[in-house]
């Protein structure tokens, strides 16, 4: 199951997951309503859980589509779950939002031990933090995204290796207790200057 949960707003560019939705079901087309948490013969679900101005167009471009399901934002408490339910988390950028400032929802997709496909441009801190843990295509290139999706259905291990090597970021470089300690370290050695 691929997995969008966030803000459905103007930014996150999310025309690119129905074009992306739409490349995959012209390759391994899913019966009408296919159910959550359980894609017959092991195909690719789209799950887009969230709320905000860009749902209603996100729902409209795939219509029709049996590979897509929508969820309503759910709650904090849940969202652990949520997350970790999903085999491949979707991180769609537009191309002139790309390295403005990094994506909140990046902090719990790491967390979840599961791996990331990002559009970003090379160079980007997200292109970045990314490619370590999962794989990084160009803005509003739907293909490119798409096969990187098909890549990482096919291949639990990659999958299994690039969500640890998230979590592994996460913890280092994200956790409160990390944070902190970096921070404080720096504090630390402005007094001692």
């Amino acid at each position: 199951m691929a997995l969008y949960s966030g803000n459905m707003g103007g930014k996150q560019g999310l025309e690119l997951l129905a074009e992306v939705a739409k490349v995959i079901a012209a390759r391994a087309p899913l019966p009408q309503n296919t159910p959550v948490g359980g894609p017959p013969s092991g195909r690719l679900v789209f799950v887009f859980c969230g709320n905000g101005a860009g749902r209603a167009d996100l729902v409209q471009r795939c219509q029709g589509l049996g590979n897509v399901q929508f969820l309503d934002l759910q709650p904090a408490a849940r969202l652990p779950d949520l997350l970790a339910m999903a085999d491949i988390h979707l991180l769609p950028q537009r191309a002139d939002a790309a390295d403005l400032v990094m994506p909140s929802k990046l902090t719990g997709m790491l967390a979840s031990a599961r791996p990331v496909v990002a559009t970003a441009h090379p160079g980007t801190e997200l292109a970045h933090v990314v490619q370590a843990c999962g794989l990084v295509v160009p803005p509003e290139d739907p293909q490119a995204f798409a096969d990187a999706l098909l890549l990482l259905a096919a291949d639990p291990d990659l999958r299994q290796r690039l969500g640890a090597a998230g979590f592994l970021y996460a913890q280092a470089h994200l956790d409160k207790e990390a944070v902190l300690a970096r921070f404080e370290a720096d504090l630390q050695g402005l007094v001692g200057r």
